[in-house]
């Protein structure tokens, strides 16, 4: 039983790893990205970037923006 509970272990270190440990690759060229503050990180683009806001449903334009826990599919 011992051994079982040492593979079940190493199983759930390997499944931890890989379940997304590194942040997502962001669509856009990052030239800056700041410390996080909080749950937010803002980073700054090269170019000026369109996007929908989710906020208020516009296309909007900005070279700054901000994610919440690294997740470029929610500006």
């Amino acid at each position: 039983m011992a051994s079982g509970s040492s593979q079940d272990s190493e199983v759930a270190t390997i499944l931890q790893e890989s379940s997304g440990q590194n942040p997502p690759k962001p669509p856009f060229e990052v030239v800056k990205q700041y410390d996080p503050r909080g749950e937010w990180t803002l980073h700054r683009l090269v170019p000026s970037t369109s996007f929908v806001c989710r906020q208020c449903n516009r296309q909007k334009k900005a070279k700054l923006v901000a994610t919440r826990h690294s997740r470029w599919d929610d500006l």
